[in-house]
């Protein structure tokens, strides 16, 4: 039996990061190769406070996919691994959980 998995994702943006092409470019493909591996944005989130410790982030996107493998995949995947320097030039920190 496969159980579906549930990713959290959470984001801080570089300056001018989320204005960038790069961001752009990254959210286009990014969404694309996550939907193509099942994956389903249930909610996202922007951040307007932090009350506990470290740097608030800016975002936090959950998505769920049909399985672990299927998640895993997805952010390992050829296609992801292409456009992290894309990913790298808009973000400052990104944290990619599996629930």
């Amino acid at each position: 039996m496969t159980t579906s998995c549930t990713v959290i994702l959470e984001g801080i943006f570089r300056k001018d990061g989320k204005a960038s092409s790069e961001f752009e470019e990254y959210s286009r493909r990014s969404n694309e190769n996550g939907e193509a591996h099942g994956g389903v944005v249930v909610k996202n989130y922007l951040i307007s406070e932090n009350l506990g410790q470290g740097e608030k982030p800016d975002f936090i996107l959950i998505i769920k996919y049909p399985s672990r493998d299927k998640a895993r995949q997805a952010f390992t995947s050829d296609e992801y691994n292409r456009i992290m320097p894309m990913r790298n030039k808009a973000f400052k920190e990104v944290k990619i959980l599996l629930v």
